[in-house]
């Protein structure tokens, strides 16, 4: 099951960050579902101060976010590196949370922009 929750004052994101939420959405469900098993996920999408926070929660298998990090740095691991890359272009932070047996959070933070400018 996928439940999505947001703030109303969030349907209006600049189209790069709207994207960038789209990819990393896409991206995190599909590790979701290769890897993970989970019966739950949970997607956030909330302003906090003058930032932008989208949150992917899953309770499936879970992984060693050290282990991935290692993969990433040698070439694996694509679609992690993908994301960060989006983060960094939109003007963001990408973090990953993981444990073996614990779930799994991916988590977008980046300024908020409506309609092209800074609030």
């Amino acid at each position: 099951m996928v439940n999505f929750h947001h703030e109303r004052a969030l349907e209006r994101l600049a189209p790069e960050i709207g994207t960038a939420c789209f990819r990393i959405v896409q991206e995190a469900l599909t590790n979701i579902a290769r890897h993970a098993h989970a019966q739950r996920v949970e997607i956030s999408l909330r302003r906090q101060d003058d930032h932008m926070v989208l949150c992917v929660a899953d309770d499936g298998a879970g992984f060693d976010v050290s282990a991935m990090r290692e993969r990433a740095s040698t070439g694996g691991s694509l679609g992690i590196l993908g994301m960060r890359e989006r983060a960094i272009l939109v003007g963001g932070e990408l973090d990953i949370a993981s444990s073996p047996g614990q779930g799994s959070t991916v988590e977008l933070t980046c300024p908020w922009r409506g309609h092209g400018r800074e609030l």
